[in-house]
């Protein structure tokens, strides 16, 4: 049995994973069991603790280390991964970060390089990645994605970081890199009133397109276009990429089968921080 511990509480991917894990007749009940929980809101740690069948809601994150196989940082947003992630990985314990993996470069150097140091398993992605969507569109011939997402979600509160590239735009960035790879060669940026996009160049000979539109619900777009022609599909919002991604983390990154490259959550990250950093249209 895989002993997982939740270091953050606020975000809603905790309840996705959790209920199809510790759930009666849950997925991978008998494969894994999520045992602790720690957030920056102890009340709210016990109210998810309590509702998803998870034993211990910890006071520290060092106490809900104790005795786990597989630490999930799964904090809401960005700034709150390094330190509970750089725990884990102290303690030698593979550690999988929620997306998006950190909020700047330099933490995401940090987190890889100890990784690296300690020779401890890391990996850091959106569920997105895992998207039904995103296998039908893969090709082995050099082509060019496109995927579209909302620009910022301040639509879900007054919060200064939904306001950001990282929170929605992550999503369509790491499907962009997961079918073109992360081997970034020559990029553009070009930002408008109602959009933001972004042209990648990538050694392998694909290409990627970005497009965060400003002022729409979220949605999230991916396509191809090569030789054969243009397919173009809406991701269905239905969380059967959460499994997907929970299929993933248990069975391939654990044992050590596979792993998304740490070298694409950086590359992700340093493009969301260049995109804001010279955002003149976002308020």
């Amino acid at each position: 049995m895989i002993r997982i511990a939740f270091l953050g509480s606020d975000s809603t991917h905790t309840e996705a994973f959790a209920q199809l894990i510790n759930l009666p007749g849950a997925p991978f009940a008998g494969v894994a069991k999520v045992v602790a929980i720690q957030g920056l809101d102890p009340e709210q740690a016990r109210h998810k603790a309590a509702e998803n069948g998870i034993g211990l809601a910890a006071a520290t994150v060092a106490e809900a280390l104790d005795g786990i196989d597989l630490a999930m940082v799964i904090g809401r947003f960005a700034d709150s991964h390094l330190e509970p992630a750089l725990a884990a990985i102290e303690r030698g314990i593979p550690t999988f970060v929620d997306k998006p993996f950190t909020d700047t470069s330099a933490h995401a150097g940090v987190l890889i390089a100890r990784a690296r140091e300690r020779q401890v398993a890391l990996c850091s992605s959106s569920p997105l990645r895992f998207a039904a969507e995103i296998a039908a569109l893969s090709a082995s011939q050099p082509a060019t994605f496109l995927a579209s997402a909302p620009a910022v979600c301040t639509d879900l509160g007054p919060d200064p970081r939904l306001n950001s590239a990282f929170f929605y735009g992550i999503h369509a960035l790491e499907m962009l890199l997961e079918l073109a790879g992360h081997d970034i060669e020559t990029k553009q940026i070009t930002y408008g009133r109602r959009f933001i996009n972004v042209h990648l160049d990538m050694k392998s000979g694909n290409a990627a397109q970005l497009q965060l539109v400003r002022g729409t619900p979220e949605f999230y777009s991916i396509g191809r276009i090569d030789s054969t022609g243009q397919k173009l599909a809406n991701v269905a919002l239905d969380g059967s990429y959460y499994r997907a991604e929970l299929r993933y983390i248990l069975g391939e990154f654990l044992p050590g089968k596979r792993s998304i490259p740490l070298e694409s959550s950086a590359a992700a990250v340093a493009l969301l921080e260049e995109i804001d950093a010279n955002d003149r249209f976002r308020t």
